[in-house]
């Protein structure tokens, strides 16, 4: 009986964020016929992503900006993160390039030790690689602007864009993890060839990946440890060499979500190194504004004074190589 309450405890979980099958439950945004499912051969190991090209690829031979969006770590792929976070809706009105890529097992490397439900055999898995290439592919093949590639994730996602942005920066314009901390395997060796905008949204109440750092998890279970926020964005302050601080309170325009957020930007005067951080304080495992279900007894409260992909894509806009 024991076991059977903590599978129906983890299916919720993982249903409410980090992604089985969400549409069977709750009506989702319509992906339709231009969200494509594709398959590419790297290192040997066959790998997919789901494409959204917007309609203005159609209409001219320019080159558009590219936005790789990487699921949490659970037990769906590109699809469900495409049909909750409303990134198809900005990309066809802003026209760029969606992609959503696939972990293998529905999980990243991000770098964390033991991150995996079944031991360490996610860290065989060289998904820095797949997505270097598959950055390679976009540009190649689909005339993505080289210069205007942007990477956000959530959850495991998020701390896997941490990872690109350690490992791949040349070729990312600006990187947006979301409730998200830098794996402390991956804070100790992160080397990023350039200076990288950055952009941090995390919840104080997050009860999976911890805001003041150490073991990510949940109902006992420890999936690696990180970094606390703080150290994160410390980390890429330091990194872009940015000399000035703003901070300010955003507006509180829903009262009955119980969280407020505080806005903090780092830059400097050519406002080539910006690092910003969201810090929704009150906030739990889920990503403001967006159409993920609240969860709030799960996963801590949910935010609505913001919208987060609007956000992320406002930032994002700014920068290019």
């Amino acid at each position: 009986m024991k076991i059977f309450f903590m599978w129906i405890i983890e299916k919720a979980f993982w249903t409410a964020v980090l992604g089985i099958s969400l549409s069977q439950f709750i009506p989702a945004r319509s992906l339709g016929a231009d969200l494509t499912f594709r398959k590419m051969q790297v290192g040997g190991i066959e790998r997919t992503y789901y494409l959204h090209l917007p309609p203005v690829y159609g209409e001219s031979a320019r080159k558009l900006p590219v936005l790789l969006v990487l699921h949490g770590g659970g037990r769906g792929d590109g699809d469900e993160v495409a049909r909750w976070t409303g990134f198809l809706e900005i990309a066809d009105r802003e026209g760029f390039i969606a992609v959503y890529p696939n972990g293998i097992d529905a999980r990243w490397n991000d770098g964390r030790i033991g991150s995996s439900r079944n031991g360490n055999e996610n860290a065989v898995v060289d998904d820095v690689g797949f997505i270097s290439v598959l950055i390679d592919h976009i540009v190649q093949n689909f005339r993505g602007d080289p210069g205007r590639v942007y990477v956000t994730g959530l959850s495991n996602g998020g701390m896997m864009t941490f990872r690109l942005g350690c490992e791949i920066s040349e070729k990312l314009a600006a990187i947006a993890p979301v409730i998200a901390n830098m794996p402390e395997n991956i804070y100790g060796e992160c080397r990023p060839g350039k200076k990288l905008p950055v952009l941090v949204m995390n919840g104080t109440s997050d009860p999976l990946v911890p805001w003041e750092g150490g073991a990510v998890g949940y109902f006992g279970e420890r999936r690696g440890r990180v970094v606390s926020t703080n150290r994160t964005v410390e980390f890429w302050r330091a990194h872009n060499r940015c000399s000035s601080r703003s901070v300010r309170w955003l507006p509180d325009r829903d009262r009955r979500d119980n969280s407020r957020v505080r806005m903090s930007v780092w830059g400097n005067s050519d406002n080539t190194c910006e690092v910003v951080l969201y810090r929704i304080e009150g906030g739990g495992h889920t990503f403001p504004g967006s159409d993920i279900p609240n969860r709030p007894l799960l996963l801590g409260r949910k935010n609505n004074d913001i919208e987060g992909p609007e956000v992320i894509w406002s930032f994002f806009r700014k920068y290019s190589m």
